[in-house]
């Protein structure tokens, strides 16, 4: 648990870096290392069963409250295709918010936090068979180490988010029926 903790305490520190440089949040799915805006990142908190919420989209595993807010929870290895595994000590829940929206991601683990310059960000490249790569940005470079990165806007496409408004509400109507 001692990793868990040190990367929370790791979020909570400020690290300095140049103008050009972004900070990212690095996790792990399936052994690749995922990096995400660290200014997205409200908290990191230990994997907690989310209630399911039927006819939500595949990917996500239900909701959990964060705070006083109801917010979904998606499995990143269910949306880049992988084989499901068993959550463990290490399974951790990234809470980002983008768009006025804030949404938890299961990942593996969490790995740290590091500072990559612009100049060694490169495009992603189309590969149009590969689930993984439709929701990245781009590819960082760190030494000897790529990092894929995410694209959180495009975590959850138009239809999901359709049919997710849709079980959430129709989950809160029944809830208030009771």
């Amino acid at each position: 648990m001692t990793n868990i903790d040190s990367t929370l305490d790791i979020l909570n520190m400020q690290l300095a870096g140049g103008e050009n440089d972004s900070q990212l949040l690095i996790f792990n799915v399936d052994r690749e290392s995922f990096g995400v805006n660290v200014l997205l990142v409200q908290e990191i908190i230990r994997y907690i069963q989310p209630t399911q919420i039927p006819n939500a989209p595949r990917a996500v595993r239900g909701v959990i409250n964060f705070r006083g807010e109801v917010i979904p929870v998606l499995d990143l290895r269910e949306r880049f295709g992988l084989l499901p595994r068993d959550y463990d000590e290490f399974t951790v829940i990234v809470i980002v918010e983008f768009n006025r929206k804030t949404i938890g991601l299961i990942v593996e683990q969490v790995s740290d936090i590091v500072s990559l310059s612009h100049q060694n960000v490169q495009l992603t490249p189309e590969f149009n068979e590969d689930e993984k790569t439709a929701y990245l940005r781009g590819l960082g470079k760190l030494g000897e180490r790529l990092i894929l990165l995410i694209d959180i806007e495009k975590i959850m496409d138009l239809q999901d988010k359709a049919r997710l408004e849709t079980a959430m509400n129709g989950a809160e109507s029944k809830g208030e029926a009771k």
